[in-house]
């Protein structure tokens, strides 16, 4: 009973070695920025920030978004040419090939949101993975109010949806993180301890 109690003691051990790393790729998040209402046909100055805090390193990534609602608002950035994009229609933001992200960084990207109908809209921002097929990354979604006339101060009601499973201009970012080596390697140091565990028990049974 106590050679089977510190073979399971060694197998969590080892699990728990793999996935502190692996929490860092939860270190990313989105935020979305404005003041006051949000008023039909009235440009608003927003931004949208995404943020990392010893993120995982991702060398082709890129902002996807998803607009819902009951009209279709313009949702315009610039990028480092001065050329505007209109998010809602492109549906993606940043080049096509992705932008790396690494470390600890924060990126911001203004926008100016027009909204041509009233009501409740919902804006989710993704971040997707562009070497593995768009794998998300991180989401978020956030809901908007618009208005007829700015009678009340709109507060964003954020509605964050990590998985575990801006932005055409970027910084060069630390590279700094958690890398497929660094994974490997882990992989390897979990195996050897299975194994010389199950090693050392063979050596007392005889």
């Amino acid at each position: 009973m106590k050679k089977l109690c510190c073979f399971i003691m060694a197998i969590f051990l080892a699990i728990g070695m793999f996935c502190i790393p692996v929490k860092a790729a939860n270190e990313l998040e989105f935020e979305l920025k404005y003041d006051g209402d949000v008023v039909i046909n009235e440009t608003k100055d927003a931004s949208v920030i995404l943020r990392g805090t010893n993120a995982t390193t991702y060398s082709n990534v890129r902002v996807k978004v998803e607009v819902s609602g009951p009209g279709t608002p313009k949702l315009i950035a610039k990028d480092t040419n001065n050329l505007e994009f209109d998010l809602a229609q492109t549906g993606y933001w940043g080049p096509d090939q992705g932008f790396p992200v690494a470390g600890t960084f924060e990126n911001e990207t203004p926008i100016k949101a027009t909204f041509n109908v009233a009501g409740t809209y919902t804006i989710k921002l993704s971040l997707v993975n562009m070497q593995a097929s768009e794998a998300e990354i991180i989401s978020e979604t956030f809901t908007i109010e618009v208005l007829e006339d700015a009678t009340n101060v709109n507060e964003i009601e954020e509605e964050p949806t990590i998985d575990n499973n801006t932005e055409n201009k970027v910084d060069k970012l630390p590279q700094t993180g958690t890398g497929i080596m660094e994974y490997i390697a882990y992989i390897a140091i979990i195996v050897a301890l299975i194994i010389f565990v199950y090693y050392k028990m063979n050596i007392v049974k005889k």
